[in-house]
């Protein structure tokens, strides 16, 4: 082991190294959502050290991997499914482009010569989620970083009679319920104008609105109880959790039947526990479910203890519980349909769409478009995307790319199922972690996208570096105490 990893330090060249550097602050820059120059500026440099390896060596070797072929199809379908889209005009090859750039970074990771510092990846990519969520938490108890939604625009009138300790006028709470929401008649103004925006609390209804003026009138928004932390939006923050938060579980598993020291364990458990509290202030119920379902595939394949303690800490979270958790939990308890909001209405347009255009869809980043032409007059959300990744592609891209997708689907389980007879403590991670994050965005991908955005980097990427560490080449496994 140990000469086969002086072999990598003496190869290791500053191509090597920008590829090295552009991966950690790739990964660390994930977590923050106004990070995105930083984050491009990664990749960038990881891209920039891999060409530059390929030119100082004038040779290009290529590693095969079982993806090389559905991958190259792939990509040729949704090419020609932006091309050709019923509306070509309003179509753009920018969706196909970030695509490409996130299969472009699973191919880079492949031909990266990381050796073992992969796992400083690994490790970047946990404790940059873990200080994100902790960040997550202060923002919460000061009552920052909190979801807003769009309501609706009224008329600059109401402007003068909005002052601080004063009720809401009658004329705009009729404008509120005319747009469909209830606003109490003790609701107040509790803070005076800043940053051009005012805030009206309604504690009645534990709901808080801000007010913007600009020249076309004034906005209404609604601040949620929903933490956002250090992303946008709370869905992004739950997307990204998702897949997160599985592998943090696997590597806090690993660690307990590898039986590493105490302070590891413990330092893993406890950023999993931040992660966790973070994901259940997101009050994204997709994610809630898409991670306790790899939650409970974890705990019955690995460490069945897993599910006492899951069950515990059920339990005792309800009695410490925030109210906007409580409600949320309520809502899928005594709706269990009513809370999918228009989610089957998005659906069944998607079905629609797929039937019009079986072969080639509708066109990638199309969605939004066709629904609103072909929407009831009376939906008041207009999505980006399908709510239901599998519904999403066939509808864009085409019943044969949903295919070859479920296809990748399967290698990158089996690529995965190789490392599962590993001892060692990194590769052990991986496989737990690898595929709880495979189920886990699966199974949120039948309520929302999340194939987009980063979550689609993270995607591809986390699978690049399953097949980079499962190829033997690239890596030796130390010697280590047995599995318990």
């Amino acid at each position: 082991m140990f000469n086969r990893l002086r072999l990598a330090r003496i190869q290791w060249t500053y191509p090597d190294l920008a590829v090295y550097v552009g991966f950690l602050i790739f990964v660390l820059s994930l977590p923050f959502g106004h990070s995105t120059e930083l984050l491009y500026g990664g990749l960038l440099l990881a891209m920039i050290g891999w060409l530059a390896r390929i030119i100082s060596e004038r040779k290009f070797k290529w590693t095969r991997t079982p993806l090389d072929v559905p991958i190259t199809v792939f990509l040729l379908l949704a090419l020609v499914s932006s091309l050709f889209a019923p509306h070509p005009s309003a179509s753009s090859l920018g969706y196909f482009w970030k695509l490409l750039r996130a299969v472009l970074l699973f191919y880079a990771v492949v031909h990266s010569r990381l050796g073992m510092r992969w796992r400083h990846v690994v490790l970047v990519f946990i404790f940059a989620g873990g200080f994100s969520s902790l960040l997550g938490l202060w923002y919460y108890a000061n009552g920052t970083h909190l979801g807003v939604d769009f309501l609706f625009r009224t008329e600059s009138q109401f402007q003068s009679d909005l002052k601080v300790g004063k009720p809401i006028p009658a004329e705009l709470q009729q404008e509120f319920k005319n747009n469909g929401w209830r606003i109490s008649q003790d609701a107040v103004v509790s803070t005076s104008k800043r940053n051009g925006a005012w805030l009206i609390i309604d504690k009645n209804r534990d709901w808080t609105y801000t007010v913007q003026e600009r020249e076309d009138g004034l906005y209404i928004y609604v601040i949620e109880p929903r933490l956002a932390g250090t992303f946008k939006m709370p869905n992004d923050l739950g997307a990204y959790l998702v897949i997160l938060v599985p592998m943090t579980m696997g590597y806090f598993v690993a660690s307990w039947r590898t039986r590493q020291k105490w302070w590891l364990i413990t330092t893993l458990g406890f950023i999993l526990c931040v992660m966790a509290t973070n994901l259940v202030l997101t009050l994204t119920r997709a994610a809630w479910i898409s991670v306790f379902v790899a939650t409970l595939y974890t705990a019955i394949y690995f460490k069945r203890r897993l599910l006492w303690v899951g069950l515990i800490v059920v339990l005792l979270s309800f009695v410490w519980m925030p109210k906007p958790v409580r409600d949320r939990f309520q809502t899928m308890a005594k709706r269990p349909a009513g809370f999918m909001s228009e989610r089957p209405q998005w659906w069944k347009a998607s079905i629609q769409f797929i039937a019009k255009h079986p072969i080639t869809g509708i066109g990638l980043g199309r969605f939004r478009h066709e629904y609103q032409l072909h929407a009831p007059p009376d939906v008041y959300h207009t999505p980006y995307h399908a709510h239901n990744i599998y519904l999403h592609i066939a509808a864009e891209s085409g019943i044969p790319s949903l295919l070859l997708f479920m296809w990748m689907l399967f290698l990158f389980f089996r690529q995965i199922f190789t490392l599962r007879r590993s001892n060692e403590f990194w590769r052990l991670g991986l496989f737990i972690g690898g595929s709880g994050f495979l189920i886990s965005a699966l199974v949120y991908g039948l309520a929302d996208h999340i194939l987009h955005q980063r979550p689609l980097l993270i995607f591809w990427f986390l699978n690049g570096l399953v097949f980079y560490v499962t190829d033997e080449s690239n890596i030796s496994e130390p010697q280590t105490r047995p599995v318990i």
